[in-house]
């Protein structure tokens, strides 16, 4: 492969690495160090219902050295003042969506295929494993892992391992 053909994808905005396809509105704030993949978009209004599409006014903050990768979408929250936030060094694998008003901390794993709903929070070294669902307004502990396909639909306990559907600690 042509390594020039390769980086002209690649355009570097205040020491982010940015795929040109990527769609980032002016809402968001971008620490540094990050590389967000292609086809991302960030800063799009989150789908809540009754809420006039025109009237969003929340932001996303996003930290430094987080990798997001293709294909992923993080919404912003309606109320002015209010947040979509992800921390620092974090690994965003492909094909996640982050819904509206999700707090993600540092040193974070959110692998393929992973849909986060509204109000979520993922807590300090979390890991949820590929292809999982987690309910709006759940709270994921520090240093829990949620295996690969679970449902989640209640809180997660810090150093908890849950899996399954719905998903359920493993004793």
């Amino acid at each position: 492969m042509n390594q020039d053909l390769y980086n002209s994808d690649w355009i570097n905005i205040d020491g982010n690495n940015i795929h040109k396809t990527a769609i980032i509105h002016p809402n968001v704030k971008l620490g540094t160090g990050n590389t967000i993949g292609a086809y991302c978009v960030i800063g799009s209004n989150g789908e809540i219902r009754g809420k006039n599409q025109n009237e969003f006014k929340g932001t996303v903050e996003i930290g430094n050295n987080n990798v997001i990768s293709e294909l992923v979408t993080i919404q912003r929250p309606f109320n002015e003042g209010d947040k979509t936030s992800i921390g620092n060094n974090n690994l965003i694998m492909a094909h996640v969506h982050i819904g509206h008003d999700v707090k993600i901390y540092d040193d974070c794993e959110i692998c393929t295929s992973t849909v986060l709903g509204g109000y979520c929070v993922v807590s300090f070294r979390a890991k949820i494993k590929l292809h999982c669902v987690v309910r709006n307004r759940v709270v994921i502990g520090s240093d829990a892992v949620v295996g690969m396909g679970s449902v989640v639909t209640k809180n997660v306990e810090q150093k908890a391992v849950v899996y399954g559907n719905p998903a359920k600690e493993k004793k």
